[in-house]
């Protein structure tokens, strides 16, 4: 494929990734990749091409699942899922929860006394990055208070 100029002011390019960017160009001329989506952006004197990742989605996310976990015994850490690879999770203390979830790593601890991680009253939420569902505990100061949770791979 050839690389083709899609504008009049500043340059807008399109071609594939194994094709050479062109040289020199206007600073801000753009270069999209047909065949990977990626779009490149160029600084300082129009020979430098850099990734424009403004806009992208992050991490490569290739699927969302969800799933719920409950604390059977309140004081008790548990695992909010069996080691499962992903990049992000939101975990949503459930609904109709009587108690406080705190959510953490191994030495969660949800007694306000001894409090460890982060606590979530019924509905609140938390999202954040990690790369491994196993990673992450949850306790309650109820017995059978639970989460739902998504997560992103």
């Amino acid at each position: 494929m050839a690389v083709t100029r899609m504008g009049n002011y500043v340059n807008k390019f399109y071609g594939l990734s194994t094709d050479d960017k062109p040289t020199p160009v206007q600073v801000g001329s753009t270069f999209l990749e047909t065949d990977t989506g990626f779009s490149w952006i160029t600084y300082n004197d129009g020979t430098n091409w850099v990734r424009n990742t403004v806009g992208e989605i992050g991490h490569n996310i290739s699927s969302i699942a969800d799933n719920r976990k409950v604390v059977t015994t309140a004081g008790t850490a548990v695992a909010l899922a069996a080691s499962t690879t992903c990049k992000y999770v939101v975990i949503a203390a459930e609904a109709d929860n009587t108690g406080v979830i705190a959510v953490g790593g191994s030495t969660v601890v949800a007694t306000l006394a001894t409090r460890r991680g982060i606590p979530l009253n019924a509905g609140e939420k938390i999202g954040f990055p990690i790369d491994n569902l196993a990673d992450v505990y949850i306790d309650s100061t109820v017995n059978g208070d639970g989460v739902t949770f998504t997560y992103l791979t």
